[in-house]
């Protein structure tokens, strides 16, 4: 039951200040969409205090919110709606709002990050955390699943470090289910579960995961990523046809090879796909080891787009593809409280406290030593640019 009411262009203002809480991929989408209806946004509330502005606008910490009881503040986050909601409630904020309808305005998204551009293209996401009660389950809001670390490309800057594989592997489907089920059973919903490799196409038996999950109730939506070279077979087409998945197709020109016969395949099938044009990446940086100090760090964490991109790959919950893929490559090991292992699986009590610790735990991991960190500032290069 929903306990918020959504932000429109129809809610009489009377001059009031409005305040954006988030400034991230849904404030981006939020400030756009006001700003499409013709509606100014006075100020940012994000908890980097080190953030001053984002996006050319003020950004206010969250203590100076009790100077704006009488204005009107929008909910701009998934993974801290009913914090967010909690704190403007306790300091007797007298309208507060979801952005479940501005997600739904339509707006020039090229002008968002590519991040925001994906949130803003799933909107089912935003809309089961307002829909629903979430405040006392455990809520992943989007979780990679890697199937493979094959890929059709060779791409000098991929974040996901496919590039440093000498041997890739497919992973074993049927151990893929079984332990992400042991996850599942630890958790109250996933909000979207994303299919990713190196590129997902290439396992042929894809359609058998899909099927799985498709049917999953826990689950409420389902992306495959493919970089637009492969063509699936015809058991993969069958099930890419359930309501409840889509497929994000990667366009870097030439190199996405497949990409007008995949949106005629889709087109024609019934498939729900969108084409994201890529013109441009964050730099991530190599694997060396950085050597941050403590307040660099948190800094680029804190900013970081990357930073709660969960993942599970080969049995194990990750923060983000870096720590995952780095630790497998033996770039680095992960410190201890930064992996949940469902290879091994000793009681569904315990294992959900550990997943709840972990998804609650909010602070720079080992990983981010080895990392530029992903953001809007990040410095811009060319995608795909191949080895």
């Amino acid at each position: 039951m929903k306990i918020t009411s959504s932000f429109n262009k129809e809610i009489d203002i009377k001059n009031r200040k409005i305040l954006i809480y988030g400034a991230g991929n849904y404030g981006a989408i939020a400030k756009l969409a006001l700003e499409t209806i013709g509606i100014k946004v006075d100020f940012f509330v994000d908890r980097d205090f080190e953030k001053k502005t984002y996006l050319g606008i003020e950004c206010i910490a969250p203590d100076a919110l009790c100077k704006h009881i009488d204005d009107i503040v929008i909910i701009a986050s998934l993974n801290y709606f009913y914090d967010i909601l909690a704190y403007c409630q306790s300091i007797g904020m007298n309208h507060i709002y979801d952005m479940e309808d501005l997600m739904h305005v339509p707006v020039n998204e090229n002008v968002l990050s590519e991040y925001a551009r994906d949130e803003k293209n799933n909107p089912e996401k935003y809309h089961n955390v307002v829909e629903e009660n979430f405040k006392d389950k455990i809520i992943i809001n989007h979780i990679e699943i890697v199937i493979t670390e094959r890929c059709t490309l060779c791409c000098k800057d991929c974040a996901n470090l496919m590039q440093y594989y000498s041997h890739p592997d497919n992973l074993d489907i049927d151990n893929c289910i079984e332990t992400f089920n042991r996850l599942l059973s630890c958790v109250d919903n996933v909000l979207e579960l994303r299919i990713l490799g190196g590129e997902p196409f290439i396992v042929r038996d894809i359609n058998r995961l899909l099927d799985c999950y498709a049917k999953n109730s826990k689950i409420k939506r389902i992306t495959i990523y493919t970089n637009s070279t492969i063509v699936p077979n015809k058991e993969v087409v069958r099930s890419l046809k359930h309501e409840k998945i889509s497929v994000h197709m990667s366009n870097y020109g030439d190199v996405s090879k497949k990409l007008n016969m995949l949106d005629d395949l889709f087109n024609e099938q019934g498939i729900k796909h969108y084409i994201h044009d890529y013109e441009l990446w964050n730099d991530i940086g190599d694997v060396s080891y950085r050597n941050y100090s403590r307040n660099v760090v948190e800094k680029i964490y804190s900013s970081c787009v990357m930073a709660n991109c969960l993942t599970f790959y080969r049995g194990k919950l990750y923060r983000c593809p870096r720590a995952a893929h780095g630790e497998q490559l033996g770039f680095f090991n992960n410190n201890a409280g930064e992996i949940v292992d469902f290879q091994t699986f000793e009681g569904t009590k315990e294992k959900r406290e550990e997943v709840a610790n972990f998804l609650t735990k909010d602070e720079p991991i080992n990983a981010c030593n080895y990392c530029n960190g992903s953001s809007i500032n990040s410095r811009k290069i060319a995608p795909a640019i191949q080895k």
